[in-house]
């Protein structure tokens, strides 16, 4: 019997190297529908998108070389139709998702840093307009409102000081309430 074991590990071992021997000769890695890889050596189908594709070809084999005393070996080649590698989508690099990461990471912030400001903003203008009208119920109301002098002395308005406070008052509201 144990020489029965011995074979079937042979035969395990000579299986597993022809599994991994077929998945090395794909050339086309993608995830499936259901996130499953796929390796094959043709390309995916369309309906694929280009972030699925894990692996693909390097570069296209280059047809045989014409002899060099035909007149088709120094003519320039006519432009025809891309090649099948060039239609393919390109995997990006690490490098390259990296930078895409990085890239993804800055425009958020910025995105958060605008958005903070913006409500810094508008909690600002709901302050200056919750003061400007407490203010000029003040001034509609006709209390004695005292004004401080730049030299420090108080003096009481007169009533064109209430009334240039009142406009200036409504000025403030009507820009900064909304």
């Amino acid at each position: 019997m144990p020489w029965m074991t011995s074979r079937l590990r042979r035969a395990g071992v000579l299986i597993v190297f022809y599994g991994l021997a077929q998945l090395a000769s794909a050339q086309w890695v993608w995830r499936d529908d259901r996130g499953r890889p796929v390796y094959s050596d043709i390309p995916p189908p369309p309906g694929i998108k280009p972030g699925d594709i894990l692996q693909q070809p390097t570069a296209a084999q280059p047809p045989a070389a014409a002899p060099s005393d035909s007149p088709e070996a120094t003519a320039p080649a006519a432009p025809s139709s891309p090649a099948p590698a060039a239609a393919a989508p390109q995997v990006p690099t690490m490098a390259e998702r990296e930078q895409e990461f990085r890239k993804r990471m800055k425009a958020q912030a910025e995105a958060e840093k605008k958005q903070a400001d913006n409500q810094a903003v508008a909690a600002r203008n709901a302050e200056d307009c919750d003061r400007a009208r407490g203010y000029l119920k003040s001034l509609d109301d006709g209390m004695r409102l005292i004004r401080t002098n730049p030299d420090g002395s108080r003096e009481p308005m007169d009533e064109s000081q209430r009334a240039a406070e009142a406009e200036r008052s409504r000025a403030i509201i009507a820009s900064r309430c909304k």
